[in-house]
């Protein structure tokens, strides 16, 4: 059993896109972007269903254009699982080697999924099969029928249909010389032999343009669909360019082209190909999601694959500590930014959460993934090397700023402590003498010079109230006075202030821990010290 009552990790494990992960999508611009395609697919069903046939009026450009690892092949194939209305054939152009006319209309070609090809097949014999059944002689020498008869031309169709019985190659090609063209003949007849990839034979682009012509003008006739061609990772190698260039210039009949690309990609097609970048300007539609791996569109993709699985109704109370957890690695782990990498760190979590018989995705869990997926990585900036787990308790425990406060103040006192044991500062003194109307003195000491040094901490989540405190902060009986602060300022009156941001916060309380647990070891000292040199307490 995983966390949230789940039977399944609803997280995907492979490192790219599936099918069947696609069907969950995520994201308000990403499903902005689908409900853009889908604008695009409506207006063109609509029109091509309104007139007799297609044209080359009928042709339509979409580009997408996001980051690596951000969701845009996601999208891609979220439409083509989940949409029902279209004929879609998916290719990936990072995938074809050698990359030549030929091998791209190949892939192509391939892209096509076996369930469009039978249901193709299925409403080709249906056709032939009602013409038969109306007493078309020629349709039913197509099923090829017995000499003595016995099979009903519906069992014949059956047959056919199921790959049992072969069709009469000479019936058909008769029977479909009158009402299809050359290349709508072609694509028929591979269709009823089962031989639709086969690609051999296609040699030059006109011959490819036409046969793809072919498709959309079937597509349509049988199966009342347009065709959408998505073709992924689109780039400026000469031939994708010569290929994808061909196909707009062509204005297939009732079909979409969906071109799927790169910023760094985009720009290289410009330099290139100035003929090509200004069509794809020009687009019906053009989709522009870069930049868009932001927290809200990563944190509503992670919520959307529990959602779409859970069965437990209280699920929604536990949405805003997934947020939280999410936050803290996406704010301090660059490289989780993308929802590629942020989905693997939750797929890990909940193998982890799962073994430890755990109801929800802990600190612990989260922790256990950095560790061992991503080995030698720790929080951004810390000194004392903050587990993950540490990382998101403190930050949760101190959200509160009188919290924070009063932690870094203990924190401090134990710092300067453990710099006296180690021999680099004096004992602290109990800071009676040195107290301060507007500060206090958490500790006082003496420095490696012999002066005299007093520290003192501000922390407001006004930053405001704590610059107040700090410039207005008299006199001490101290050579020094150092200001601890998360407010960003310089301050005046002689006082020496030390911006510290919220890592350098959480080392200290996490030193603080360690410290009052015994629980130092020899690398811990070395790095306890380095971050009392960081504030300049020795």
């Amino acid at each position: 059993m995983y966390p949230y009552n789940l039977k399944d990790n609803p997280y995907p494990s492979s490192p790219t896109p599936t099918l069947m992960d696609a069907r969950i999508l995520g994201g308000p611009r990403h499903k902005d972007a689908k409900k853009a395609v889908l604008n695009c697919v409506k207006e063109l069903s609509g029109k091509v269903s309104n007139e007799k046939g297609s044209s080359e009026r009928d042709f339509r450009l979409i580009t997408i254009i996001q980051d690596v690892g951000a969701g845009k092949t996601h999208l891609a194939l979220h439409i083509k699982a989940t949409r029902t209305d279209v004929v879609c054939a998916y290719v990936d152009l990072s995938t074809i080697s050698p990359k030549n006319l030929t091998s791209l209309y190949a892939a192509l070609i391939d892209g096509f999924n076996g369930e469009y090809i039978k249901e193709l097949k299925g409403a080709v014999v249906g056709y032939i099969k009602q013409k038969a059944l109306a007493g078309d002689r020629l349709a039913k020498k197509v099923f090829r029928p017995p000499f003595f008869g016995g099979k009903s031309v519906e069992v014949l169709a059956d047959e056919v249909l199921a790959g049992k019985r072969m069709p009469d190659i000479n019936a058909l090609n008769e029977f479909l010389i009158g009402e299809f063209n050359t290349d709508e003949r072609a694509i028929l007849k591979q269709v009823m032999f089962d031989d639709f990839k086969n690609t051999s034979n296609i040699q030059n682009l006109e011959l490819m343009l036409s046969r793809l012509s072919a498709i959309a003008r079937l597509n349509l006739r049988f199966l009342n669909k347009i065709t959408l061609l998505e073709i992924d990772e689109f780039d400026a190698n000469p031939d994708s360019i010569d290929f994808v260039k061909a196909v707009i210039n062509a204005h297939l009949p009732s079909t979409i082209m969906l071109l799927i690309t790169t910023p760094s990609l985009y720009a290289d097609v410009k330099n290139i190909s100035a003929s090509v970048f200004d069509r794809l300007e020009k687009a019906n539609y053009k989709i522009d999601l870069a930049g868009s791996s932001t927290f809200d569109e990563v944190s509503d993709i992670v919520l959307e694959y529990i959602r779409l699985h859970v069965k437990d109704l209280t699920f929604a109370k536990y949405e805003n500590d997934i947020i939280n957890k999410v936050k803290v690695i996406y704010d301090e782990f660059q490289e989780f930014r993308s929802i590629r990498s942020m989905l693997n760190i939750m797929y890990h979590a909940m193998e982890i959460a799962s073994r430890q018989n755990s109801n929800t995705i802990t600190e612990d869990a989260l922790d256990e993934t950095i560790k061992q997926a991503y080995p030698g990585l720790r929080v951004k900036g810390s000194i004392m090397n903050v587990p993950i787990s540490e990382f998101i308790r403190i930050r949760r425990d101190c959200a509160d700023a009188t919290v924070l406060e009063s932690n870094v103040r203990d924190a401090i006192k134990s710092l300067v402590m453990f710099a006296h044991e180690q021999g680099v500062v004096s004992k602290p003194e109990i800071p009676n003498g040195s107290k301060n109307a507007n500060l206090n003195v958490e500790t006082v000491y003496k420095n490696s010079e012999g002066s005299k040094v007093a520290i003192a901490v501000a922390i407001d989540k006004d930053h405001g109230k704590s610059i107040e405190k700090i410039s207005n902060a008299g006199s001490i009986e101290a050579d020094k006075l150092l200001v601890l602060t998360n407010a960003n300022t310089d301050g005046t009156n002689g006082a020496t202030v030390i911006n510290m941001d919220k890592c350098k916060m959480i080392d200290l309380i996490y030193f603080n821990k360690k410290y009052k647990n015994e629980d130092i070891v020899e690398t811990d000292s070395d790095r306890a010290l380095l971050l009392a040199k960081s504030i300049s307490i020795c």
